[in-house]
């Protein structure tokens, strides 16, 4: 049986705010992409821009963690939108906080972002091999991380499901009527 939907009009801005921010700790649901976008663009505006001015990098990780924590209740509603567990973006989110907190608390991480602004190479490469083992950790966390963001970010991209989900009732798509598949 095939449903027959028809698609509501696209949040505006003001519209998918005001919903997306009535919602912060609601995890439950579903979220349309225009409640998603119209939300993550001005959090994504304040991460960057708050974070480019702040010389700290424990009060920037700090600052970071907190302004993303406020997309993380619109983008599980956004992925279940999809159909898609919202375990995806907790794991994104914990290995950005891993990867976050690791280069602020991190010696070693302090001095190779130094070195690397530094620009001295011998130095770099010396630094390096000594400190393989936590470079090596951070890289891979940061690999996984930005697998994860890139996977979460497609989800979000995905039109959402018409009908009904495991999630509850589509805020994109109202039924109409089914109809019965015929085989040909």
């Amino acid at each position: 049986m095939a449903l027959n939907v028809k698609s509501t009009p696209s949040l505006g801005m003001g519209e998918a705010l005001k919903l997306a921010s009535s919602r912060l700790t609601v995890f439950s649901g579903r979220s349309r992409r225009s409640e998603f976008w119209w939300w993550m663009a001005p959090v994504l505006i304040v991460n960057f821009v708050g974070s480019s001015f702040m010389t700290n990098i424990w009060v920037s990780s700090i600052f970071q963690i907190i302004v993303m924590s406020l997309g993380l209740a619109v983008t599980a509603r956004r992925l279940q939108d999809t159909g898609k567990s919202a375990i995806w973006l907790y794991l994104s989110f914990a290995l950005g906080c891993a990867v976050t907190l690791m280069a602020a608390t991190s010696e070693a991480m302090s001095e190779y972002i130094e070195i690397a602004q530094s620009g001295d190479m011998e130095k770099m490469a010396t630094f390096a091999e000594e400190n393989m083992g936590s470079i090596g950790i951070y890289g891979l966390l940061s690999l996984l991380w930005g697998l994860f963001s890139l996977i979460v970010a497609i989800f979000c991209f995905m039109d959402g499901e018409p009908g009904s989900n495991k999630y509850g009732s589509s805020p994109k798509y109202e039924v109409i009527g089914s109809v019965e598949a015929t085989e040909l």
